[in-house]
């Protein structure tokens, strides 16, 4: 099945909906979570596992897009995994949201959080982010050598001290 980057352009990306003054918060708000399902469905779903290559590229070339990605990342439930790995499977620029990537490493099960650090390994050491002493100020005090996620604070530690 075929996406066409229009018809992903239509439902994601509606230039009405995004310069659209709403009179309540609530309206925008159902607006933008209907965006975000549909992303998270073109992403999840197995009957558009054939079209991924052009969601990557329409994702890499739509900064809302990757915004809508990141939100569903924030607020997902099931699909956490999933919505992670297309970070680094599209080779977004993630930089902004390292914030975001250290938290899911450190509060989120094993996999999750593996997937958290690839995105956060893939990130340009060279593009200026939030300040990263009180990241590695958390990492440490998570850090016990008994967790067994321990090995993956220490590599996240080195990680980050590329933006200190």
């Amino acid at each position: 099945m075929s996406i066409k980057r229009d018809l992903m352009k239509d439902k994601l990306l509606d230039p009405k909906s995004f310069n659209t003054v709403y009179i309540s918060i609530e309206d925008e708000n159902q607006v933008r979570q209907e965006q975000m399902e549909t992303l998270i469905e073109l992403l999840c779903d197995t009957k558009y596992k054939s079209s991924q290559g052009q969601i990557y590229n329409f994702l890499k070339k739509e900064p809302k897009a990757v915004d809508l990605l990141i939100r569903a990342i924030d607020e997902a439930k099931g699909d956490k995994k999933r919505l992670i790995e297309v970070c680094w499977e599209a080779d977004l620029d993630c930089s902004r949201h390292l914030a975001l990537f250290t938290g899911i490493v450190l509060n989120d099960e094993f996999q999750i959080a593996l997937e958290a650090m690839t995105v956060i390994e893939h990130m340009s050491p060279d593009v200026p982010v939030t300040p990263v002493a009180p990241l590695i100020d958390k990492v440490r005090a998570k850090y016990s050598s008994s967790d067994p996620k321990a090995a993956l604070y220490m590599d996240l530690m080195e990680l980050l001290r590329r933006w200190e």
